[in-house]
């Protein structure tokens, strides 16, 4: 496995149980988790943190995701962080797209998939195969 500790994952979800499952597999796969529960709360670890990948809700308690993505995408330290956004709304893909996300998926996720799509974004295509629980 290819160790990415250094590289850091920003996970902004509201769900905990759903927040606990992808800290586990971002973990499980070396990389280093940052989490968040709310968009403003979300903002300001993009900020503080600078991930290399946000994993994101788009229905967030506090605002839009597509909001987030272009208070995101307004700032100068943040605006080329990738961001996959995940919804229980398939129909939300093409508005996410064009709202500035690089990547969306429909949740539930399968975790696999999600972790491929981690991988595409944090190592490119040659990567080594990042392993999954269970």
């Amino acid at each position: 496995m290819v160790n990415g500790q250094d590289k850091k994952i920003l996970i902004d979800e509201k769900q905990l149980n759903y927040t606990q499952q992808l800290v586990k597999q971002v973990m499980f796969a070396g990389l280093s988790p940052v989490v968040a529960v709310t968009g403003e709360g979300g903002i300001r670890k993009a900020i503080e943190h600078h991930p290399d990948l946000i994993l994101l809700e788009l229905d967030l308690t506090d605002m839009d995701g597509l909001r987030f993505v272009s208070l995101i995408r307004e700032r100068e330290s943040t605006q080329n962080i990738p961001i996959l956004a995940m919804s229980i709304v398939g129909q939300l893909k093409a508005a996410a797209l064009r709202g500035g996300c690089n990547d969306f998926m429909v949740k539930p996720v399968r975790m696999i998939e999600l972790m491929a799509h981690i991988r595409q974004f944090i190592y490119g295509s040659r990567a080594a195969p990042m392993k999954t629980p269970g």
